[in-house]
């Protein structure tokens, strides 16, 4: 009974809670809502303001040009007013262009468009009459002018500044600029928040929400809707209203409205934050769901029942532990007593815990060996993965090993001592490469590290193209080698540069196996801080796919290839500060292009 007690009394405390969390938490996001939208409504409001500007003083600027008097003075039986109106038409089609206006356009006192800078579009102003219009009336009457409306031919909104045409004091016709209102949508950055611009009747003429579209923000009479429609400042709109406030003052002291959705007729609330715009007449009203409120206040909440329940469970295990020690107590005197009889098999139980801990080290011991064998096993399985790569790079210099010791033994039976003392040395020199080379790949399976040399690239070049004499002799393939300048140094290794220029010649070597007079080339040139080495062939060359796929390991063209010797060769070149790509051959065939540095030591 009494935990049935507790557990309604913390739940009840919890909803308590929750509602005051939400409550709050509503308060805060809709501050927030209200605050970000007014300043957003703000921001959009300067920045029209500043726009709108722009043109504002324009009208009256041009309308004192004396060339717009001539068509306004002309005489309408004169067979030159055409001319007049044309000249007039190009002259407001190089003001609007200067100006980035949508149109600018000249009228005469009985309403009628003379000329306009869209003179040459379908839509054209030209011979439409505007006496309806506000802001002729207005400029006719010799004041400054502003309107907004759709456009009588283009259907487009703008906004319209006028300002009177004089000749000797008297007003003759009226100047008029409008201006695309397209332009809020390139300065409106805020996807998040709709927004509505209306004008002093609560009408709105553009909106992010295009059901809310020449619509009122409050309810308009009979006669406020045909004076609208009178002065065709928004078409036929019906005017339909889109909240049931009366007046615009009340609307615009409420933090939150519902508006009516035009699609559905259902109403959503929205935060409300609006920005007068004085010199146009018109308010900028921004618009955020208060929908958007309800997802924070469902996670504020979310979180606080979570809180609340494990605080009720720490709560709770934290009585329960008070309790337990409380029996605890109770019953320590009975256990007194049998603590003697226990003594024993605490003692045996000690003993098997003592075993279980030691036990437990060994197993941590075990693990942590087998940890460090598995660590070495990752080691070994590099190695394993480079000794492919040690096999592959050795395979030509023990060939040629074996070709000069077979060449010995056929030089000693006739007797051509000499011979065979130059092929052994070919061959110590040949057993020193292989050295060279394992001990390479050591350096390289530990960290990879290379030493710049001072090398001669000739001499490279000459050592890999002796190793491969009798293979291109063999093979049938002609080796046309450049100039080689004794004075180009290079800062790489010498033993590692002639492997990849072997390498190299290897592939070309097996490229021309079906060609038509094989041929291979090696150019040597040095420039400023680079050394190039280029060997090519006019074997079948290489594909798009192949040449994009040429260096990754394990990727070969040849049947038997293991796809490990470019890989190996561009790891060399890279370690040496070098390049090392493949291109298109001008005679045909793939070219490989070495660059190193250049040894700045070279030229002393």
């Amino acid at each position: 009974m009494q935990k049935s007690k507790c557990l309604v009394l913390i739940v009840v405390v919890g909803l308590i809670l929750n509602v005051l969390i939400g409550q709050l938490t509503y308060q805060q996001v809709k501050q927030h809502l209200a605050d970000k939208v007014s300043l957003d409504v703000d921001l959009l409001g300067q920045k029209l303001d500043a726009q709108l500007m722009r043109y504002s003083k324009l009208p009256e600027v041009l309308a004192n040009d004396p060339r717009l008097s001539q068509p306004l003075l002309a005489d309408q039986s004169s067979p030159a007013k055409a001319d007049q109106y044309h000249q007039t038409s190009q002259l407001l089609q190089q003001w609007a262009t200067t100006l980035s206006a949508d149109t600018i356009y000249l009228i005469n006192r009985q309403g009628d468009t003379l000329a306009a800078s869209n003179w040459q579009q379908p839509d054209s102003f030209v011979g439409q009459n505007y006496a309806y219009r506000p802001y002729f009336r207005e400029a006719i009457a010799g004041n400054p002018g502003q309107y907004f409306a759709l456009g009588a031919s283009s259907d487009k909104r703008g906004y319209y500044f006028s300002a009177p045409v004089y000749h000797q004091q008297s007003v003759i016709g009226v100047m008029t600029i409008k201006v695309d209102l397209s332009l809020i949508e390139d300065i409106w950055q805020y996807e998040d928040i709709e927004y509505v611009i209306a004008d002093s009747q609560g009408v709105v003429f553009y909106s992010s929400e295009n059901n809310w579209l020449y619509r009122s923000l409050i309810p308009l009479d009979e006669s406020q809707k045909l004076q609208i429609l009178a002065s065709r400042q928004y078409g036929n709109a019906k005017l339909d209203p889109l909240t049931g406030y009366t007046r615009l003052d009340k609307l615009r002291h409420n933090e939150t409205i519902d508006i009516r959705q035009p699609t559905d007729e259902k109403s959503a609330a929205y935060v409300v934050a609006n920005h007068d715009m004085a010199q146009a007449g018109w308010a900028i009203f921004g618009f955020s769901p208060i929908s958007a409120a309800y997802q924070y206040v469902a996670q504020a909440v979310l979180m606080f029942s979570v809180f609340y329940f494990l605080l009720s469970l720490a709560v709770t295990s934290w009585w329960q532990t008070l309790k337990a020690q409380k029996a605890l107590a109770q019953l320590n005197d009975k256990l007194e007593q049998l603590v003697v009889k226990r003594t024993n098999t605490l003692l045996e139980s000690n003993q098997r815990l003592k075993d279980t801990l030691r036990q437990y080290e060994r197993s941590q011991a075990e693990l942590k060996q087998t940890q460090s064998e598995l660590v070495q096993a990752a080691k070994l399985a590099m190695l394993g993965e480079l000794s492919a790569s040690i096999n592959h790079e050795i395979n030509q210099p023990l060939a040629a090993m074996r070709t000069y010791a077979e060449n010995s033994r056929k030089l000693l039976s006739k007797e051509r001592y000499d011979s065979v003392a130059n092929n052994i040395d070919e061959i110590i020199k040949l057993n020193q490469m292989v050295a060279d080379i394992i001990a390479r790949f050591k350096v390289f399976a530990r960290k990879g590290s290379e030493h710049n040399n001072r090398t001669v690239a000739a001499d490279s070049i000459r050592s890999a193209t002796s190793l491969l004499r009798n293979k291109l002799i063999k093979e049938g393939v002609i080796l046309r080698v450049g100039d080689l300048p004794p004075d180009i140094l290079i800062n790489a290794d010498a033993v590692q540069v002639e492997q990849v220029i072997i390498n190299l010649l290897h592939n070309a070597i097996q490229a021309l196996s079906s060609a038509h007079q094989p041929q291979i080339g090696i150019q040597l040139a040095a420039f400023d801080n680079l050394v190039e080495i280029r060997i090519w062939d006019n074997g079948p060359g290489l594909d798009d796919d192949q040449k994009k796929r040429i260096f990754t390991p394990f990727f070969t063209t040849k049947s038997d290839g293991l796809g490990l010797g470019l890989t190996i060769s561009r790891r060399i070149i890279d370690a040496f500060s070098g390049t090392l790509t493949v291109t298109d051959h001008p005679g045909g065939g793939a070219e490989f292009v070495i660059t190193l540095p250049r040894s700045t030591e070279d030229t002393q």
